[in-house]
């Protein structure tokens, strides 16, 4: 008894711990993207932001692995909250990573370091080192950690394909005038999220749209596999849930991948131009694709029961 005590007194304390990491990475990022900004000659976002293209790519990168860092630390608190030591501890673990690449990204591009910023990254990251350190020994978890099925990879693979070909196509038909363009492939996401999961679902919200990126020519398709690997994962916690339970679901997903482009957006092309590419993304693409993906995962749940082990 006391024992099992200890042992939920630990993973508590673990769990507050990266969510510390969360708040001391928003700080030092916060800090990190003012000193960068004002260096550009930027005092101010809430009008248009004119950046040179080299620096709309570098500064997103920063961004993208900052927000990374920040989702990381969530996450991994959530898992511990839920009782997965051991994949609560890699997932802080690949958030550690994260945060030294937010501490050196400043340096390698070129940018200014303000000491407050880096500081505040490099506890961020200690701090889910720590996380990581002290879950090593942790057994493995019920839900099977990351290990992923020969049925999971090949549909992995066949959804990714098809998020791509839909993605692509219907962008090279949307272009946005205020850039990057608008497309029906969250579709495809959210039917492999509904009907498999948020393994799968993160998985193909990563690979299909950053492949339709590059084909496209996209240039910041990194903030893609944040904003569509979170929407996937997202969106498969509705797996199995009323219809009802699966609109919201899908609809929180839309809003966080809407969302992330915004943030990255806000700071790259001013807050004007970053409200209207959210509405774009949230009504033009997000609630499209969820009207179309929840009709066809109903489809598909009537047409392969036995694949999704409804029978």
């Amino acid at each position: 008894m006391v024992y099992l005590l200890s042992e939920t007194n630990t993973r508590q304390n673990l769990m507050l711990l990266a969510f510390s990491a969360g708040i001391v990475e928003i700080v030092g990022a916060v800090v990190q993207t003012t000193t960068i900004l004002r260096s550009l000659g930027i005092d101010s976002v809430f009008q248009s932001v004119a950046l040179e293209s080299a620096d709309k790519v570098n500064f997103a990168l920063y961004l993208t692995f900052a927000g990374a860092t920040l989702l990381f630390a969530a996450w991994s608190g959530s898992t511990l909250y839920r009782g997965g030591p051991r994949l609560g501890g890699l997932i802080a673990g690949a958030g550690a990573l994260s945060g030294v690449v937010v501490v050196f990204l400043p340096f390698l591009m070129g940018y200014p370091s303000s000491v407050a910023g880096l500081s505040a990254t490099a506890l961020a990251a200690l701090l889910m080192g720590g996380v990581t350190f002290m879950n090593r020994k942790a057994p493995g978890d019920e839900a099977g950690g990351l290990l992923m099925s020969p049925t999971d990879i090949a549909v992995v693979a066949v959804f990714s394909a098809l998020t791509a070909v839909l993605t692509g196509t219907t962008g090279l038909m949307l272009p946005s005038p205020t850039g990057g363009y608008t497309h029906v492939g969250d579709t495809v996401i959210y039917v492999a999220a509904l009907l498999f999961g948020s393994k799968v679902g993160g998985l193909v919200g990563v690979i299909g749209p950053v492949v339709a990126d590059l084909l496209v020519g996209y240039p910041r398709w990194f903030v893609t596999v944040l904003a569509h690997g979170s929407q996937g994962v997202i969106a498969g916690l509705g797996r199995r849930k009323s219809t009802a339970v699966q609109v919201a679901v899908l609809a929180v997903s839309g809003l966080v991948m809407a969302g992330t482009y915004f943030f990255v957006n806000v700071f790259i092309k001013g807050y004007p131009l970053a409200v209207a590419s959210f509405l774009r993304d949230l009504f033009g693409q997000a609630l499209v694709s969820l009207i179309l993906g929840l009709f066809l995962s109903k489809g598909a749940e009537k047409a392969l029961p036995t694949l999704l082990g409804k029978e």
